[in-house]
C-alpha cells in the first residue's frame, strides 16, 4: 500500500498516535468523522486503508483497516523525535509540576530515572 505523507498523518490521527514525543505510541481510538463525500477519505477507502462504517446526515465515519493500522504504526517512526529531544520534552512536562527542577537535576537524579527511560 503506497500512501502519501498526508494520508499517513490522517491514519495516525485516527488512531491517536500522532504525537512525535512518544517513544512507543499507544492507540486509544480508531475513527474519523469527515464531511459527506470527502475525497481524501474516499480515496483511502478505495485503496483499502480505511473503511466507511457509518453515515449520518452530513458526515461519514471511517475506521482503519488492518493494513491501514499497520501503515500508521510503522510510519510513526518517521515523525518520532530523537531520544534526546524526547527526554527534554519529558523534563518540560515534569518541570511544570516540580518547581525549581533544573534540567541537570532531571538528567542526574535517580528519582527521575524511570521518566528518562520511558522517553
Amino acid at each position: 500500500m503506497n500512501l502519501s505523507d498526508e494520508q499517513l498523518r490522517t491514519l495516525r490521527h485516527m488512531l491517536g498516535i500522532d504525537k512525535p514525543d512518544e517513544r512507543t505510541p499507544e492507540q486509544y481510538r480508531d475513527y474519523y468523522c469527515a464531511s459527506r463525500g470527502d475525497a481524501e477519505l474516499a480515496e483511502m477507502a478505495r485503496i483499502g486503508a480505511v473503511r466507511l462504517y457509518r453515515q449520518c446526515e452530513h458526515y461519514d465515519w471511517y475506521c482503519t483497516t488492518g493494513a491501514g493500522r499497520a501503515a500508521a504504526i510503522n510510519s510513526h517512526r518517521k515523525i518520532r523525535l530523537p531520544k534526546s529531544k524526547r527526554i527534554y520534552s519529558k523534563y518540560l512536562d515534569i518541570a511544570d509540576l516540580h518547581e525549581g527542577l533544573t534540567f541537570r537535576e532531571f538528567l542526574t537524579s535517580p528519582a527521575y530515572a524511570d521518566a528518562r527511560a520511558a522517553a
